[in-house]
């Protein structure tokens, strides 16, 4: 793990450089780049000042700092009412739960009865 993703992950970290470390450049796309990582850490930190977690809460672009927004205690209710629709279902979910809201509903859920062919063995046709 690098310094940088030490200090996001860290809970004594300063506010305002939790910000900057939400900030850096580079994303996810990167693969190992320390700023995707750190924008996921620093959503998760408690110490982050609520305009940086509002802020990753609402980038569309990463998932993980939306779901990490979410689950801290830190970000208002009224962002989490913002979430509780997110394309994002483990998002949307952590945004209810912290609401208690009931988790988001899914398409498909509901299990389906499928008809199985018989096949005549001798002939191969369908004969149910």
């Amino acid at each position: 793990m690098s310094a940088l993703r030490d200090e996001a992950r860290a809970p004594n970290t300063a506010p305002e450089r939790l910000t900057e470390l939400a900030h850096l450049e580079g994303d996810r796309g990167d693969i190992d780049s320390d700023a995707g990582w750190c924008r996921e850490y620093v959503a998760a930190n408690i110490n982050t000042p609520l305009a940086t977690l509002q802020e990753l809460a609402a980038d569309m672009n990463d998932c993980m700092a939306r779901r990490n927004a979410a689950k801290n205690p830190m970000l208002d209710k009224a962002t989490l009412w913002l979430m509780i629709e997110d394309r994002d279902d483990l998002t949307a979910d952590a945004a209810r739960e912290r609401l208690g809201l009931a988790p988001k509903p899914r398409l498909n859920a509901i299990a389906r009865a499928v008809h199985i062919p018989v096949v005549d063995p001798k002939t191969g046709r369908i004969i149910r």
